[in-house]
């Protein structure tokens, strides 16, 4: 359903951190569609990629400190997409867990959420609901 034809604007990637460099192992058309990429120029990589000489280290650490605490974290962050022009979002990054136990992060979901401008206090265009909350049927694994 997220998939759809009619959800470009739902730009979303699933990650694999049991796979070196935790790259994506799926994508949706709104990821490609936000960033320029197709998803065979971008499956097996990390998201690290959409970053670019403006892309705040602070930012970046926050992410990475997330990883590792296998934790969910937001910022607002400048990307870059294929052409080399910049967008800005709101970033969501969530561990989703292995239904048989429930310690196992099995995958990543990162969200985007396109915003007019960097800096705090944004409303995305369709805020949706946490992504605490979204219960995925997802059977990669």
């Amino acid at each position: 359903m997220l998939n759809s034809q009619n959800h470009k604007d739902v730009s979303f990637c699933i990650c694999d951190p049991d796979t070196s460099d935790t790259p994506i192992i799926f994508a949706s058309e709104g990821f490609c569609h936000c960033t320029g990429y197709s998803f065979q120029e971008i499956e097996g990589r990390n998201c690290r990629f959409l970053q670019g000489p403006e892309t705040a280290k602070g930012d970046v650490d926050r992410i990475r400190t997330a990883l590792k605490q296998e934790t969910e974290v937001n910022v607002n962050l400048l990307n870059y997409r294929k052409d080399g022009s910049t967008f800005v979002n709101q970033f969501f990054l969530a561990p989703l867990h292995s239904r048989d136990d429930e310690s196992k992060v099995v995958y990543y979901i990162g969200v985007q959420t396109s915003v007019p401008k960097m800096g705090p206090g944004q409303m995305p265009a369709n805020p949706g609901e946490s992504i605490s909350h979204i219960d995925l049927d997802v059977n990669l694994k």
